[in-house]
């Protein structure tokens, strides 16, 4: 029923409808006068007409229970009423004639208000409208805690609630068909750093939609079980619980369906932000007892899900414990080791293949775990980027590699540039470029002393900021080197648009000259050939034996980096003046191991 006036709790409250329950008809006329309803009034039901009543009920969000007209014992109908789940916390209002018992009996039935007969207009419009502002208090106040305030879902208590309830009715062999899946979207970090919250905002919004639109999920702050639920946990995690699939092959349709759907772009005013969600899968079939249990198992496959290149989903896997709490100890672990500067630079040379002589020398970060020993930063720094270590320490760094490289510079043989990669989180911060400026000032350094590389894939996740922070840097005065070129998202037609002075080849493009694959020789061919005629200089990675020492010559490439040319080495004496062959790498050596400080985290 909608309220005709335009008073406060009209405006408030404009879905009311009320239910009479009553054997006579005065009290309808008498209720729709009271709170000014439209002309069909309050829906008027006769206690003894079963169905009409269950249905009346079904839409009441008022209930008025008469008393005594008719023979009609209201406290009978209060009481089914309150042992009834799903009326439960409907409000009811008894009238009946004044008798101080029987209002004694109805308040301990589990009324909310008593109005006494004969019935008195102005009384009967007071206690309504106090009871209407009581409940939309009330209302507010579940709402405020068990709402997200920015996305409207219910949030992570309302979720633990329906959780619980539903593992407690399969328990109870009433109901096993649901399961749950935890999302998380693959770049909501970068969105917050580089674009600011209000976009990150827009964003979390914008997903919400999305799920509500194609999961059609049903109002669960309002329903007290069944449906789909959605919920937002914080930050961009969504756990959605499924009821209804009764196989696991409907729960991987829908999980599939799932990571589609969120990795179709969002436009949100000047942007257009593209990327993936992350989601672990958990069917109740596993046999759960509590509900954190579960959104504990959820939340591990989801990570599951992130390490298996994201953009997917992973079903759990009771193995997936043991590697969870492994990662948490590592994670532990590298808080301390960040607290105490135990991570530490090693550094690789990079040489001209014409004459041999050393260029410059590339950081790379170490990490010596004092039981585990030697930690790949394949590991640790998608550890540092989903915990936010990454941003202290990605400035620590730097900070040590400019120390050391000032150390250096006037040697003879020294190199000519300290080169260090970017981490996601340098690359969005908008002060970059002023930060880089007073850490070459503060150790004494010219500009092109020091060579920033950054990876394919971090620059393609949002290519015009990445390029507005190139453009800045590059006005500072500072080296630019996109790293792994050929294993991230650009091809060789976007390359003008980035302002580089240095393409890396990427290691894998390198080891395939070895073989007979012609296409990988024309294809690193024609990156140096680009190279060259946009003024960029090429570099090869990974250079592990002579014949690709020559390939790479015989097509003009002028430098390069690699265990054949010069492994990693720590400690205080820059890497040797000039490249002396040394033969084969030793038994075990994983050129893929040595990987670059900040560049190992991959979308």
């Amino acid at each position: 029923m909608q309220f005709l006036n335009t008073e406060d709790h009209a405006r408030r409250a404009p879905q009311l409808h009320v239910c009479v329950i009553d054997a006579g008809d005065t009290l309808v006329g008498q209720v729709a006068t009271a709170l000014a309803l439209a002309p069909d009034g309050p829906e008027h039901v006769n206690p003894a007409d079963e169905t009409a009543l269950h249905g009346a009920l079904e839409r009441a969000t008022l209930i008025i229970v008469g008393d005594g007209e008719g023979g009609h014992d209201g406290l009978a109908t209060l009481r089914r009423l309150r042992a009834h789940p799903d009326h439960a916390r409907t409000p009811v209002v008894f009238v009946a004639a004044p008798d101080d018992g029987r209002i004694d009996q109805c308040f301990q039935a589990g009324a909310d208000d008593y109005v006494g007969r004969p019935i008195r207009a102005p009384e009967l419009r007071a206690r309504l409208r106090s009871l209407l502002e009581r409940q939309h208090m009330l209302s507010e106040l579940r709402d405020a805690a068990t709402l997200d305030p920015l996305t409207g879902l219910p949030n992570r208590a309302w979720l633990s609630q329906q959780l619980e309830a539903a593992i407690g009715r399969a328990l109870n062999g009433e109901h096993t068909n649901f399961a749950l899946l935890f999302l998380d979207f693959d770049r909501f970090k970068y969105v917050n750093d580089s674009l600011g919250h209000g976009v990150g905002d827009r964003l979390l919004q914008a997903i919400a939609q999305r799920l509500r639109t194609n999961l059609r999920a049903s109002d669960t702050v309002s329903r007290p079980h069944g449906g789909t639920v959605l919920s937002r946990l914080g930050g961009d995690e969504f756990v959605v619980m499924l009821d209804g699939v009764t196989d696991i092959g409907s729960i991987e349709r829908i999980a599939d369906r799932m990571v589609s759907m969120l990795a179709q772009p969002y436009d949100l005013g000047d942007h257009r932000i593209t990327s993936t969600a992350s989601i672990g899968v958990v069917p109740w079939c596993a046999g759960y007892g509590d509900a954190d249990a579960m959104l504990r198992d959820a939340d591990t496959a989801m990570y599951a899900a992130k390490a298996r290149g994201k953009g997917c989903y992973v079903l759990f896997d009771p193995a997936m414990r043991e590697a969870a709490r492994e990662r948490l100890a590592l994670e532990n672990d590298l808080h301390t080791a960040v607290a105490q500067d135990l991570i530490s630079l090693a550094w690789q040379p990079i040489y001209s293949l014409e004459d041999g002589q050393l260029v410059g020398a590339e950081a790379l970060a170490r990490w010596t775990h004092p039981e585990r020993g030697p930690i790949s930063p394949n590991v640790f720094f998608p550890i540092a980027e989903e915990t936010r270590l990454v941003g202290p320490l990605s400035a620590r760094l730097l900070e040590q590699a400019c120390h050391r490289f000032a150390a250096w510079a006037g040697q003879r043989g020294a190199p000519r540039y300290c080169a260090f990669n970017l981490s996601r989180a340098q690359l969005g911060d908008p002060d970059l470029d002023a930060n880089v400026a007073r850490l070459l000032q503060r150790h004494g350094l010219a500009p092109s002393q020091l060579q920033l590389e950054m990876t394919e894939s971090m620059i393609m996740a949002d290519p015009e900021v990445a390029i507005s922070q190139l453009q800045r840097l590059r006005r500072r005065g500072v080296r630019l080197a996109m790293d792994d070129f050929g294993s991230g998202h650009s091809s060789l037609a976007s390359l003008h648009r980035f302002p580089f002075d240095v393409i890396k080849i990427d290691r894998s493009f390198v080891a395939a000259l070895d073989g007979d694959r012609r296409e990988f020789v024309a294809l690193v061919h024609a990156v140096i050939e680009l190279a060259w005629n946009l003024g960029m200089e090429c570099v090869a990675e990974g250079i592990d034996d002579e014949q690709q020492v020559a390939t790479l010559l015989a097509m003009e490439c002028g430098y390069g980096q690699g265990f054949l040319l010069g492994a990693p080495q720590a400690g205080d004496r820059p890497p040797p003046a000039r490249w002396r062959r040394r033969g084969c790498p030793p038994d075990g050596y994983s050129p893929a191991a040595d990987t670059s400080a900040l560049t190992r985290s991959r979308s």
